[in-house]
């Protein structure tokens, strides 16, 4: 696979997907409805020179340790490949045909 084949997440691309995935997550898991857009930059990893999330969480984020570490965790499956948009995309269509 290369980045131009559509299960790779391309974070520019892909930002509104990544925020309504945090948005659904969260909410799922915490029962805490947020907007996550600002909660995270995309940015280029100096080494790898390929884009990744790094969090600016504020500070609700920061203090609620289960949220905290939930984002913070799905951060790192996208950073690290194992979350593909395919997953992101299947789980956000099953969530609107049950709403």
């Amino acid at each position: 696979m290369n980045d131009t084949e559509p299960d790779i997440l391309q974070l520019t691309r892909d930002k509104e997907i990544i925020d309504e995935y945090f948005s659904l997550i969260v909410k799922d898991e915490l029962d805490i409805s947020m907007n996550f857009s600002n909660e995270y930059i995309i940015t280029e990893n100096i080494v790898s020179k390929k884009q990744i999330l790094v969090k600016t969480f504020s500070d609700f984020i920061r203090i609620n340790s289960p949220l905290y570490f939930l984002l913070q965790a799905l951060i790192h499956k996208i950073n690290s490949g194992i979350l593909r948009r395919a997953q992101m995309t299947k789980a956000l269509e099953s969530f609107r045909e049950h709403q």
